[in-house]
């Protein structure tokens, strides 16, 4: 007895483009299937499903399924051939006319059981006039009804007696001569949303500081958002489905692309306008929404333009100074009309925003009684800046920052820190600091000093004042 199962499980159809192959479940190889068909959810009304099934209907000949014959039939023997249908049913009646011999020769084929519409098996009696294992059945199906949420599966079993053929199912092949089976018909979502981030460094170097990004632009992109469908994707009615329109709302005032994040340094302010400030948030080509009064909408709700396979930028463009912060991208989609499933809402993040500075290196600080330690800041900017300190410990030791651990240097001046007001430690007296100033390097200068207090009590070092390098 022959007895193979193609159990491959091919979701994807196997063509781009409207070519109307067939299920071929003698293809491929390892037990693997072609000409699978998937159907895009989205495209889907309410009038195409019916008692939870969705109702499709062959275009071409992509529901048609060919099947090996499995096993050789001498001319005038009867064979009796099985198709079984899991999470599918068939959508029209069954006719003889409906199984062919691809090659090789059939003489007479009857419907023995099954086949109504709503089953979801059927039994030929088939006439052979000479068939070969290798030679090949079609069944030719114009419509199926198909489970929204489970793989349908196409089995084929044949069958020397009509008892054992009618005692077989899709699970159950006693006594079959040859079998084949295939996960070859889905309903799955076709969307995919890909939100991709890319990260933006406020430049303090700008004529003001922060006011641009590094690069000494405006203007900068926290990632991209891109719409794909599966490739080969159909509709209920079997037309490919290729375009957002066939899967979503795209129009003006239904589905949606919002920013989550700081946009207030967006905003034109008093000398600009609702309007200008919505352009300074864009995705692609398109600006953002205009709000009713002169602040960022943050979001677009209108999609018409938009195609698949196209990486659309989310960028902003400062009107004032960058603040330092976060960002994450929702697309909240709407539905075709009348749509049964509709499209699913995706939310990813963008990129960070961050401001650079200089950077202040102090791989020694110390808390230790017997000795005071400072750790000198000068400013020579014409500007105010601020300045904060984080900490490395070692071992089992904390750090809490102090009341110094972040302030104010002033312009043209010098700030002098004690070790002991920028940090507590606990476990040990000692760490290593960083110290970031929003300034550019050129204007900051730093350097420790250390001063022993109390020689009785420290049995190492010395007074001494280090320079430390600005980076």
């Amino acid at each position: 007895m022959v007895s193979k199962k193609i159990l491959g499980v091919a979701i994807a159809a196997a063509f781009s483009s409207q070519a109307f192959a067939v299920i071929d479940e003698t293809g491929g190889t390892n037990g693997a299937g072609s000409g699978a068909v998937v159907y895009a959810k989205e495209a889907i009304t309410s009038a195409q499903v019916t008692n939870g099934m969705v109702q499709v209907t062959a275009a071409g000949t992509e529901l048609n399924t060919v099947v090996a014959v499995g096993f050789g039939v001498t001319a005038t023997t009867h064979a009796f051939v099985r198709f079984d249908l899991t999470n599918a049913q068939f959508k029209n009646a069954v006719v003889a006319g409906d199984l062919t011999a691809v090659t090789g020769t059939i003489t007479n084929v009857t419907v023995a059981q099954g086949g109504s519409a709503g089953s979801s098996y059927v039994i030929f009696d088939v006439t052979s006039g000479g068939l070969a294992q290798t030679d090949k059945f079609q069944l030719a199906l114009a419509g199926l009804q198909v489970s929204p949420t489970a793989p349908a599966t196409i089995s084929y079993a044949q069958y020397s007696t009509s008892p054992a053929a009618v005692a077989g199912s899709a699970t159950s092949t006693t006594g079959a001569l040859a079998t084949d089976s295939y996960q070859a018909i889905s309903v799955a979502n076709a969307l995919k949303t890909t939100i991709t981030p890319a990260n933006l460094t406020a430049d303090v170097n700008a004529a003001t500081p922060f006011t641009k990004f590094t690069g000494n632009t405006a203007t900068g992109s926290l990632g991209t958002v891109q719409f794909d469908l599966t490739a080969g994707a159909l509709s209920a009615t079997g037309t490919a489905v290729t375009t957002l329109a066939q899967v979503l709302n795209a129009g003006a005032g239904q589905s949606t692309l919002s920013v989550t994040g700081d946009l207030t340094f967006t905003n034109t302010g008093a000398t600009g306008s609702a309007a200008a400030t919505a352009a300074n948030l864009t995705f692609g080509a398109s600006n953002s929404d205009t709000a009713a009064t002169n602040v960022p909408s943050a979001k677009l709700s209108n999609l018409t333009g938009f195609t698949t396979a196209t990486a659309y930028p989310v960028s902003l463009t400062a009107a004032s100074a960058i603040n330092a912060g976060s960002y994450s991208l929702t697309f909240t989609p709407v539905g075709i009309a009348n749509a049964a499933y509709g499209p699913s809402t995706a939310t990813g993040s963008l990129g960070s925003i961050s401001r650079n500075g200089a950077t202040v290196q102090v791989p020694y600080l110390t808390t230790n009684a017997g000795l005071n330690q400072k750790v000198v800041l000068v400013n020579r900017g014409s500007s105010d800046v601020t300045y904060s300190v984080s900490y490395t410990t070692e071992g089992t030791v904390t750090a809490t920052a102090g009341t110094a651990a972040a302030g104010t240097l002033k312009a043209k001046s010098t700030t002098v820190l004690k070790a002991t007001d920028l940090v507590t430690l606990t476990g040990g007296s000692r760490t290593a600091a960083t110290v970031t100033v929003l300034a550019p390097n050129t204007t900051i200068d730093a350097a420790t000093q250390t001063v022993v207090t109390d020689p009785a009590s420290v049995s190492f070092g010395s007074s001494d004042t280090v320079a430390l390098d600005v980076k």
